[in-house]
């Protein structure tokens, strides 16, 4: 009796899909077991392919590694802070050099002529046929740059006009030198008939001026 089972034969396709599936089932054994560092191409390994967190310290160099956004928001703003404080030094340089540009010889301008000039004066009255003198002086803190002498009508500011003579008119030095005055001599005679008044004027200025 016959049997009725007839065995086909595989078809080509189905042959070699199952050759192709064990090569890639063999393969994957295969890598899976021989695969190494070495094996591996220097920076071909995408970073989606390692495991969140593995990398540590031991395979990062910190020092390649750039400023985080936050950080580098804080390096912004001390930039901006510092170049605030170099604009505040520079202006407050600025206001210095302003206010010493004011001075001359570290001394404000009230110290100077301008500020501080006064016409310093003193008389006597001498009697018809006589002579005298009289100083006019500056005080302890200021020094003469000139003067002057003259004869006035008495009770008026008006200069005779009559014969009243100037024997001198001159500075007044400093005790023990010429360097620095302190007031002005006048010394004279008075021939016009009646009473004239002999005065002398000193310009005065502080001495540090």
């Amino acid at each position: 009796m016959r049997s009725s089972l007839t065995v086909r034969r595989p078809s080509a396709a189905l042959v070699v899909a199952i050759v192709a599936l064990f090569a890639a089932l063999g393969g994957t054994g295969y890598a899976a077991a021989t695969l190494s560092g070495r094996a591996i191409q220097k920076r071909s390994i995408p970073a989606n392919r390692i495991v969140p967190n593995a990398l540590t310290g031991k395979q990062i160099d910190e020092s390649k590694l750039g400023p985080v956004p936050v950080a580098q928001q804080a390096l912004s703003a001390q930039t901006a802070a510092s170049a605030t404080d170099a604009d505040h030094a520079t202006s407050a340089d600025s206001a210095t050099t302003a206010q010493d540009a004011q001075k001359l010889q570290g001394r404000e301008p009230g110290a100077f002529m301008a500020g501080s000039v006064r016409v310093v004066s003193n008389q006597v009255t001498v009697p018809t046929t006589g002579s005298n003198a009289v100083t006019a002086s500056c005080g302890a803190s200021e020094k003469g740059i000139g003067g002057g002498a003259g004869w006035i009508i008495p009770g008026t500011e008006v200069p005779t006009e009559l014969d009243a003579q100037l024997n001198a008119s001159l500075p007044v030095p400093t005790t023990g030198g010429t360097d620095n005055m302190t007031g002005w001599r006048a010394v004279g005679v008075n021939r016009t008939g009646a009473d004239r008044i002999l005065r002398a004027y000193v310009v005065c200025v502080a001495r540090t001026a």
